[in-house]
């Protein structure tokens, strides 16, 4: 059977033999992510078709097939009354409350009007991007990426994970990488942690002192995605000019990068 991973889309192979009945645990080998799988039930099959005659039986006389008909025309012509009784009262109410005319009949305002609760909806925003690269002594260049994931819900999030894209010159994705927020590095630490040390500490889903969990409605979390492999001389660096060094400084030959939002949780209460 085919798997997917719900937090990477990642697709695997798996054999259907190697799940217990009431379903097993995986791990996706790209993300990490563990997650629950079911065996799969076996094709149900199909009901035999079965003749029936129509000798003994006696046809229903023309005048029920008639009325038959004009008991869903009645019905049909109810609910259309019906439904326009309830535009008609929506329309009143518009007419009557100038914030629903100011907010153009919107579901949202009309469920407020109502007094119906309003479903959570909303949203993680990104700010403050920039990136950089910085010489590590023990693995040459890094780029990095740092930003702000802010939360536009209604409600507390946690878990925040985003991507990082780096693009050449010509707009085509040369590495991409996916990183949890609330993990940060100093500049010392970027310059001198090996590559490994750098991975691991970025590596928290919970963020540094809990920091990416239950993030409360227009607060903030810090993130920050470190590329440490790609080829030489991308993303779209110039001959002849070294990359700059100082944080906040692009330097002139990278093309673009880009950084979305790829997940985020219902903070716990």
């Amino acid at each position: 059977m085919i798997i997917t991973c719900p937090e990477c889309s990642t697709k695997f192979k798996l054999d259907d033999e190697r799940i217990a009945e009431g379903g097993a645990k995986v791990r996706c080998s790209r993300c990490q992510n563990i997650f629950q799988v079911q065996k799969p039930r076996p094709p149900e099959q199909p009901f035999p078709s079965i003749e029936i005659s129509r000798e003994g039986f006696e046809e229903e006389p023309k005048w029920k097939e008639r009325s038959s008909r004009r008991s869903s025309s009645l019905i049909l012509l109810i609910v259309l009354l019906v439904l326009a009784g309830v535009g008609y009262g929506a329309f009143l109410i518009w007419e009557k409350s100038p914030d629903l005319k100011k907010a153009g009949l919107s579901f949202s305002a009309l469920k407020q009007y109502l007094g119906l609760p309003e479903e959570k909806e909303g949203s993680i925003a990104l700010e403050k991007l920039r990136g950089y690269y910085l010489e590590n002594i023990k693995s040459a260049r890094l780029f990095v990426i740092e930003g702000q994931a802010v939360n536009h819900w209604n409600e507390s999030r946690s878990l925040l994970r985003v991507k990082g894209t780096l693009l050449d010159a010509k707009g085509t994705r040369v590495e991409e990488k996916l990183v949890y927020c609330g993990n940060i590095l100093s500049e010392k630490d970027l310059k001198e942690l090996p590559k490994e040390a750098i991975e691991k500490s970025l590596s928290s889903q919970f963020g540094i002192s809990f920091s990416n969990v239950n993030i409360p409605p227009g607060k903030s979390v810090p993130f920050m995605i470190v590329f440490t492999d790609f080829p030489s001389g991308t993303p779209g660096e110039k001959s002849g000019q070294e990359p700059s060094g100082k944080p906040g400084e692009v330097p002139p030959g990278l093309s673009d990068f880009t950084v979305e939002v790829v997940s985020s949780q219902k903070g716990s209460k």
